[in-house]
């Protein structure tokens, strides 16, 4: 069907948006990677000099548009292989990024020993089996979010990670942005003992892409949008906690907007046997131009600070205020991407990863049984944790806080 004018200007604009957002070069790549046609990239210049020991498996728009984006920036030409379920995307996939070979299978991919390192980009409920697979071949493995969708796959992918010693990475990439690690930096300004008196306060109000109700990430199987989406505020919150110490227990209230749909247009409230509140409220009643929007709003001991889109901060720590742009927009997905080979700079702690992933499961659980409110107690699930897989997360809850009142 002949598309219109009006159809071409939106185009225009929506480009011109994003380069005054991300800068021009991935403005063009994520054009490129929703147009999908077969022509090569011009933004780099191929190179046979360097080692290609990368594998993606994957190969869809945050494929193309983001993982590979980075990784092409910072390495250069170093990507092996990429296997996808669509042959075709695989095939664009390559030719834009100069890729040595596609692979028709995932066992093909597999059994290429020049494999170093893979990404796992697939759909949600296919992460943990690849990645289980990867690292038995001891493949440093990059898994996108979320690792896991069900508890069954999260205990197998564990006990795998335990048997192989092999180094997995996570894909939440918000503690990675610019302003997490400022904010970060600003509440590790205060002494500990000040830190272990305090409670957190934040919000969450996240616009997302308006899906169809058969969209593939509301898929009960692939995790619904709790694993799809929110999993990525619900990591934020288990990273921030860590930054104190965890609580005890967690207490989760969920308001459902509309039962039909639980998993969109909803607020998930977190409070804790530490008094902290955090409130993430996921809407998507229309889409939004300019891709998914954030607004984070934060209290802990005298910091206020509010991020507006990760393009701007304001953080108020009694009489001093500090300011922020940050452009090109940053959401932490360059260093998110680049943990594997950052050998000296920020790469998080796995194991705060597996608990909010279990955390995580917990909500989806609950969203699944259009449950309102349940009881998450981090020490006993650390403790499940390891009497389902025979690995101790090196991370601890404090077991001496109030009970709930």
């Amino acid at each position: 069907m002949k598309k219109s004018i009006d159809y071409y200007l939106k185009a225009i604009k929506k480009f011109i948006r994003f380069s005054l957002i991300y800068g021009v070069s991935r403005s063009i790549v994520k054009a490129a990677g929703r147009i999908r046609k077969n022509f090569p990239n011009f933004l780099f210049i191929p190179s046979n000099k360097i080692k290609k020991d990368i594998a993606l498996v994957g190969a869809g728009q945050f494929a193309f548009s983001t993982i590979c984006f980075f990784i092409r920036k910072k390495l250069g030409n170093v990507f092996l292989v990429c296997y996808d379920r669509e042959y075709k995307n695989a095939l664009t996939l390559a030719k834009f990024y100069n890729f040595k070979k596609v692979a028709k299978t995932f066992d093909e991919l597999l059994n290429d020993k020049s494999i170093n390192y893979c990404y796992i980009v697939s759909n949600h409920a296919s992460h943990s089996q690849y990645a289980e697979k990867l690292i038995n071949n001891g493949v440093v493995t990059y898994i996108e979010k979320p690792m896991s969708v069900n508890e069954n796959q999260f205990y197998s992918l564990l006990k795998k990670y335990k048997e192989s010693k092999t180094k997995i990475f996570s894909g939440y990439n918000r503690p990675f942005s610019k302003a997490i690690i400022r904010l970060k930096n600003t509440v590790f300004s205060l002494t500990n003992d000040v830190k272990a008196k305090c409670s957190f306060s934040v919000n969450y109000f996240v616009c997302g892409h308006k899906l169809p109700e058969n969209h593939w990430y509301r898929n009960p199987k692939e995790g619904t949008r709790i694993c799809g989406n929110m999993g990525h505020w619900i990591d934020l919150s288990i990273h921030m906690l860590a930054w104190r110490n965890l609580p005890e227990f967690i207490y989760v209230n969920i308001a459902y907007s509309n039962a039909e749909e639980p998993d969109d247009n909803l607020t998930v409230m977190m409070t804790t046997s530490k008094n902290d509140l955090f409130i993430i409220t996921l809407t998507s009643r229309t889409e939004p131009f300019e891709g998914i929007d954030e607004t984070i709003n934060f209290q802990f001991s005298n910091i206020i600070a509010k991020i507006d889109d990760f393009r701007k901060i304001k953080i108020w720590q009694e009489d001093k205020l500090y300011k922020k742009k940050y452009w090109p927009k940053d959401v932490g997905h360059e260093k998110a991407v680049m943990q594997p080979f950052n050998k000296s700079g920020f790469q998080r702690n796995i194991d705060e990863v597996f608990l909010s992933t279990k955390l995580m499961l917990f909500i989806k659980d609950m969203v699944l049984e259009r449950k309102r409110y349940a009881e998450f107690n981090v020490c006993e699930e650390i403790e499940d944790v390891y009497n389902h897989t025979g690995y101790k997360l090196n991370i601890e809850a404090n077991e001496t806080d109030n009970p709930r009142p």
